[in-house]
């Protein structure tokens, strides 16, 4: 790839910088770029932190680096409040009784930030709150942060530059903290988002913020919106939808890109089939599992098949050694997955002199070869985490093996090799289909949330999206809605669509 203009301008900006990116611009392809120009030109000791939400993300932005990335952080926000201020410096604010080692399980939940203190004190867990729209892991790191001066200091001679990506994706009490680092420690820092793709606002994520760095006078502010993924009918459908980019529509002669499908219960399934190219990807995407799975059912019943790829029973787990029942779930399941994509995966607080290869080789071994027989299944995973670091519980190994033992799970961890697949809505983010699939009574467009879930569906798209309408309530909401909005553009329905 090469870089457009406003991605070389992106690159070579110096000081804070905040790019507003929409779908499909190629935010992350320019961060990378930046992030290697940073560290080559850098000639002092300090490194940089690249901060993403999802150990995917993360991973992604290693393999695309081209030099080496040891020194620096590149993980979680978790991971860094908890690596970098939480375990070395909280003894630093509260005591000795807290130089201690500590693990996270947040499905271990507390109403109070004092509850959550003494959670860590007796059981040296770090867990989380009750309310979902609270975060108390970065709470603790801003008082350790205000409070340690060690802290404070450690951080600043360590960081010349920090990296925040999907930042529309941050909390309030995240955005303080990342806040804090910019202005009162003056660590120079680069955020990427797009409010429009918010769509964990049910569980804190506050767009909000990434609008107020926007205004922000200590940022530069930049916009990325020229789609490189979706055909020009797809960009002007979602560009549509909010006013701040509905300016971008394009007018387009040719309007079978989009395709509204009406339809009714029994024929839908046969009507999408006749719209889809077998030999493109494809993706449906439903709100709920069910849906899912029933889609995927009378589709492939339809003449084409397409895989539901289910949530896998250890994508509950939530302590900090999930990583590793990942890990050896798609050790035993994939057959290229190898010991060193194993290793690969362990977090970047790992202590990496402990994880020689051959150790580990002969642990997985062990436990592939035990998977019929549960309690040496249940030894060898406990040993293997146990030389690894980390700890584990019986009921998240009976998970692992409940995975590894049923085939209908496989598909989840190898979902790039699949032509047609049916996922959930919320798994799709960050993935792109040459055709998509959705249905109208999943979004109502009446809210902002309905509105930014919308737009990160239809923006998966590369080449055709299906609108599959039902004469259902819900279904009505989304075309009375649409139409309100097209309206702004003097617009309807039938000038950015086909309705068939």
């Amino acid at each position: 790839m090469t870089l457009t203009d406003i991605q070389k301008q992106i690159v070579r900006t110096e000081g804070n910088l905040v790019v507003s990116a929409s779908a499909g611009t190629g935010k992350t392809f320019a961060m990378v770029q930046k992030i290697v120009k940073e560290i080559t030109e850098n000639r002092t000791h300090k490194v940089i932190a690249a901060i993403t939400f999802t150990v995917k993300a993360a991973n992604e932005i290693k393999e695309r680096l081209s030099l080496d990335t040891f020194l620096h952080f590149i993980g979680t926000n978790n991971s860094f409040a908890i690596e970098e201020i939480i375990k070395p410096f909280m003894k630093d604010v509260y005591g000795s009784d807290f130089d201690i080692d500590m693990s996270t399980d947040y499905s271990v939940k507390v109403n109070t930030y004092q509850e959550a203190i003494d959670k860590i004190k007796n059981d040296g867990v770090l867990c989380k709150y009750s309310d979902p729209k609270q975060n108390f892991i970065f709470d603790l790191a801003q008082f350790i942060l205000e409070n340690s001066l060690a802290c404070r200091l450690y951080l600043k001679s360590k960081y010349f530059k920090i990296y925040i990506d999907e930042y529309q994706d941050c909390d309030i009490s995240m955005h303080k903290f990342f806040m804090y680092l910019c202005g009162e420690l003056q660590i120079e820092t680069f955020i990427v988002g797009d409010d429009k793709q918010s769509i964990y606002i049910w569980r804190g994520a506050y767009p909000e913020a990434f609008k107020s760095v926007m205004s922000n006078p200590n940022f530069i502010c930049l916009h990325m919106r020229e789609n490189h993924r979706s055909c020009q009918q797809i960009q002007n459908y979602s560009n549509l939808l909010f006013e701040e980019t509905c300016e971008q529509y394009i007018p387009t002669e040719d309007l079978g890109n989009i395709v509204c499908i009406c339809h009714t219960e029994a024929n839908w399934a046969k009507k999408v089939v006749g719209e889809i190219d077998p030999n493109k990807t494809s993706a449906l995407l439903r709100f709920k599992h069910n849906d899912v799975n029933l889609g995927a059912s009378e589709l492939t019943s339809n003449g084409l098949e397409y895989v539901y790829i289910p949530q896998p029973p250890i994508s509950d787990i939530t302590t900090n050694s999930s990583w590793l029942y990942l890990s050896i779930a798609k050790y035993i399941i994939l057959e290229r997955y190898s010991v060193y994509d194993v290793i690969s995966d362990i977090p970047v607080e790992g202590n990496e002199s402990r994880k020689t290869v051959s150790c580990v080789k002969r642990s997985l071994e062990k436990i592939e070869d035990s998977k019929h027989d549960l309690p040496k299944f249940h030894e060898y995973v406990t040993t293997l985490a146990e030389y690894l670091g980390y700890k584990t519980r019986t009921e998240h190994i009976q998970k692992l093996h409940d995975t590894i033992s049923d085939p209908c799970f496989y598909p989840a961890f190898d979902k790039e090799s699949y032509q047609h697949i049916a996922i959930t809505f919320h798994s799709s983010k960050g993935l792109e289909f040459d055709q998509v699939i959705i249905f109208a009574e999943d979004y109502s467009l009446g809210d902002i949330t309905s509105l930014y879930n919308h737009y990160v569906a239809v923006t998966r798209a590369k080449t055709k999206l299906i609108i599959v309408y039902k004469d259902s309530m819900k279904a009505k909401q989304y075309a009375n809605n649409l139409k309100k909005i097209l309206s702004e553009s003097n617009l309807t329905a039938r000038d950015v669509m086909t309705v068939k």
